[in-house]
């Protein structure tokens, strides 16, 4: 049996799994988990002409949650709004379009925040 445990909280995690068999026979295991802090991803490659780059980003926490998506070079931007809140658990794609202005680099970050949390950076670049 394969058991995947995700903790949703930054720091030490432990839980336990108990199962039962038809036979009345009950089983306990411990399980323990570490969450670190969200890691720079990237880069992620952006054409520019209107063709956008996905990223597939989740919720890790265990309750509804609303996410802000930042960036620090306006030559990117969003193809199109986040859905809302993410319910615990689910992902989203986010689509990144790039304008391809000359007068602005061709490098950036994607920032996805919610309070309480560290930030999700992607680093953003031009093919």
């Amino acid at each position: 049996m394969n058991v995947r445990y995700e903790p949703f909280t930054i720091g030490d995690s432990r839980g336990v799994l108990k199962l039962t068999s038809a036979e009345g026979m009950e089983y306990s295991c411990l399980l323990f988990g570490k969450s670190v802090a969200p890691q720079p991803q990237g880069p992620i490659k952006c054409a520019a002409g209107g063709k956008s780059a996905g990223v597939d980003f989740k919720n890790p926490l265990n309750e509804k949650c609303e996410f802000v998506v930042t960036f620090d070079n306006p030559n990117f931007s969003l193809a199109s709004k986040l859905p809302g809140p993410l319910d615990p658990g689910k992902a989203t794609n986010l689509q990144i379009k790039f304008e391809g202005k000359a007068d602005l680099p061709n490098t950036g970050r994607m920032i996805v925040s919610t309070k309480g949390l560290p930030p999700w950076i992607f680093y953003l670049q031009n093919e």
